[in-house]
């Protein structure tokens, strides 16, 4: 046989091979496209809890104007500690505009954050000073503000008493005081402009403040240290006293508060007094919020049920409105992949899903954590290769006739 004839034949049968496999290929996923549907895997974590019933519980004394009034205006915000004897509001017998109130806010938490600057023993040099500015602005924009404007302004003022100083620095203490001055006269220049005569609002002692209150603030969290299920039967049957309308607010005591429920008996098992427990309580205007806690007391069972008395460090003031609630027990966290149920098949006895590559299937196996009626959290079985199952990962939901390196053109719907 001659070499051209030799190399015919080779090149003949090479060209049938390259033209099958575009045909089965190429040319079949293109003209038999399959619509599939597809999801991005993402990390995430899912609680598994009770929901249980309490009342909130703290030591508080409520604060009351001398006289009614038409307008106040605070000058703590809430949550804040405040020491005895210091000013926490100004309010008026006579009624005054809004704008009023906004610009008289303003000047008197700039002279009480000015007087402050000055009064300050300890004076710093300016690359301390320029520093202290880049902290605060570093601290305001990393805060977690719990979607709180409040607390954010907070940061604000923070930020503003560090250029505050680098002004105390640059100009000296004549200048903050002919600032000082100024701003006394434009308070004076809106009291006598609109007749008003503001009263001061002292606190009466050291604590945490808080401008709304509910008519319980008599339960004190003093009052029940070991409470019995009887007790938090009691404690829920409590009315609300009204609230006077001259009261502008009140002082928690203690850096703590208590939240008193009663638990199945079935789940007090796993408690024991110091055990950490997080609680997600429902917040108004921001959903929910989990907060860690302690176990204080655990109750001798009665029908089933504990009285467990529970401890809370965290302050923030939408904590502050908190009083009968049903939260939910956090009993166990999974942290896992989530995938959708439905992207979960069995390949030769293993567990996984198909993930797609370009216009490759790869199939991955995993090991189901936690299962909903709709979704898993999985992780991968594989340690290392293609074969390890991440987040960003796109999964196939939906397909017929899938298989581990099958070649498709896939038309995506979500």
């Amino acid at each position: 046989m001659s070499s051209r004839l030799l190399f015919n034949i080779l090149f003949s049968v090479f060209a049938i091979i390259l033209a099958v496999y575009f045909i089965v290929n190429v040319f079949s996923s293109s003209v038999f496209t399959q619509t599939i549907s597809s999801d991005i895997v993402e990390e995430t974590s899912v609680d598994d809890y009770i929901v249980i019933d309490g009342i909130a519980l703290r030591d508080e004394t409520l604060l009351v104007s001398d006289s009614s009034y038409q307008s106040i205006r605070y000058m703590q915000e809430d949550g804040m500690r405040i020491a005895k004897n210091s000013v926490y509001a100004y309010y008026n017998e006579n009624g005054i505009s809004d704008s009023q109130t906004q610009q008289l806010t303003y000047l008197n938490k700039k002279l009480a954050r000015l007087n402050e600057t000055i009064g300050r023993s300890t004076q710093y040099d300016i690359l301390t000073v320029e520093q202290n500015i880049k902290d605060s602005i570093i601290s305001y924009l990393n805060g977690d503000y719990h979607g709180e404007f409040r607390s954010a302004s907070m940061g604000v003022e923070s930020v503003q008493a560090a250029f505050d100083q680098r002004l105390l620095q640059q100009e000296g203490s004549s200048y903050i005081n002919s600032v000082i001055r100024s701003v006394k006269d434009e308070i004076s220049d809106i009291y006598n402009e609109s007749g008003l005569s503001e009263k001061i609002l002292y606190s009466p002692s050291a604590g945490y403040f808080y401008s709304k209150a509910d008519g319980y603030e008599y339960l004190n969290m003093s009052d029940y240290a070991n409470p019995t299920v009887a007790d938090y039967q009691t404690l829920m049957a409590m009315p609300q006293d009204s609230v006077s309308a001259r009261c502008v607010g009140k002082i928690q005591h203690y850096s703590y508060w208590a939240f008193i429920a009663v638990v199945p008996s079935e789940y007090v098992a796993d408690l024991y007094v110091g055990k950490s427990v997080y609680l997600d309580f429902p917040i108004d205007d921001i959903g929910s919020k989990k907060i860690n806690m302690s176990v204080e007391h655990i109750s001798r069972a009665q029908d089933g049920q504990n009285a467990v008395r529970f401890r809370c460090g965290t302050l923030t003031a939408d904590l502050f409105g908190l009083r009968k609630e049903s939260p939910h027990m956090i009993l166990k966290t999974y942290t896992g992949l989530k995938v959708d149920n439905e992207a979960l098949r069995v390949v030769d006895g293993q567990t996984g899903v198909y993930v797609l590559s370009a216009q490759r299937i790869l199939f991955k196996p995993v090991e189901i954590i936690y299962v909903s009626d709709d979704f898993s959290l999985v992780s991968s079985k594989a340690n290392t290769g293609d074969r390890v199952l991440k987040a960003k990962d796109e999964i196939i939901i939906g397909g017929k006739d899938l298989f581990d390196g099958k070649v498709v053109n896939v038309t995506k719907y979500d």
